[in-house]
């Protein structure tokens, strides 16, 4: 593994219990950044926190899929001003009814607390992926560029979609990754990473090792920069209170992130990696 990776924590901010998770991989020797939600109820305690672990990059998560839009009402949103789950909103962008004048106010405001909240982003990338889809990510492209902001491209390898048949939906939301990675990588208007994997891609959930990540990189191109994109949670009472009910519809992907945890914060798996950050890109 003597290659230069991206490993990632996504959902900072989401909650305390999720924060500890990450904060405990970092400290582990198995993260070189995270990405920071600042909307949601664990935002205020991450950036307290943060100060404790100098040297862990930050960007900006970008979401527009939970809690309440800082740029107030819009098209991404209800009346209230908060913002649509993301099948919903897939198909209002689907059906163009998302106006892309949204999008860039939305990304502005997040960029803007972000900044005011004293955490200077190093790169940019999406919650649930939605900066991949082609409006969003044409409307971050000018904020992108003129703040010198790299950004994640979910551009999975060709061998890591699941080869469990009963993980269809996971397949075909692979397939169209690959496509709009390749969109994005055409264009190539902001610095980005080559490839993205992640255990999410894996047909078990766990228990993972540093076997399982090194499986996971074996797989990707040669020469590749590669994000490790990881979630590792803490299933606290914190994130029950958040999602109540919907809870159990979130268990095999909380399955997965609890087990990633426990992987990844005892002691570091990435051998001889170079663990670099996204505005280390082209160093």
């Amino acid at each position: 593994m003597h290659r230069r990776i991206i490993v990632n924590a996504d959902d900072l901010g989401l909650c305390p219990s999720v924060n500890t998770a990450i904060f405990d991989v970092f400290r582990a020797g198995n993260l070189s950044s995270a990405t920071l939600m600042v909307n949601m109820p664990g935002t205020t305690d991450a950036v307290r926190r943060l100060a404790e672990h100098p040297g862990l990059a930050v960007g900006l998560h970008f979401n527009i899929t939970e809690g309440r839009s800082l740029g107030g009402p819009s098209s991404l949103t209800d009346v209230g001003g908060r913002f649509m789950a993301r099948g919903a909103l897939a198909r209002a962008v689907l059906l163009r009814r998302v106006r892309p004048a949204d999008i860039r106010n939305e990304f502005e405001a997040q960029l803007a607390a972000m900044r005011a909240l004293g955490v200077i982003p190093a790169h940019i990338d999406g919650h649930q992926h939605m900066h991949m889809a082609p409006v969003v990510q044409d409307a971050l492209m000018p904020v992108l560029r003129r703040e010198g902001l790299a950004m994640r491209i979910v551009g999975p390898p060709p061998d890591a979609a699941p080869r469990d048949g009963g993980r269809w939906r996971k397949r075909m939301k692979q397939w169209l990754n690959r496509r709009l990675a390749r969109r994005a990588h055409g264009r190539k208007q902001v610095p980005t990473n080559d490839e993205l994997v992640s255990i999410h891609d894996l047909d078990h959930a766990g228990p993972y090792d540093a076997a399982t990540y090194h499986g996971l990189l074996a797989g990707t191109s040669p020469g590749a920069v590669v994000e490790v994109m990881v979630h590792p949670y803490i299933l606290g009472d914190d994130l029950h209170a958040m999602y109540g009910p919907s809870m159990a519809r979130r268990t095999p992907f909380l399955q997965r992130c609890a087990a990633e945890h426990e992987a990844l914060r005892h002691a570091p798996v990435f051998g001889e990696a170079a663990l670099i950050t996204y505005d280390r890109l082209g160093a």
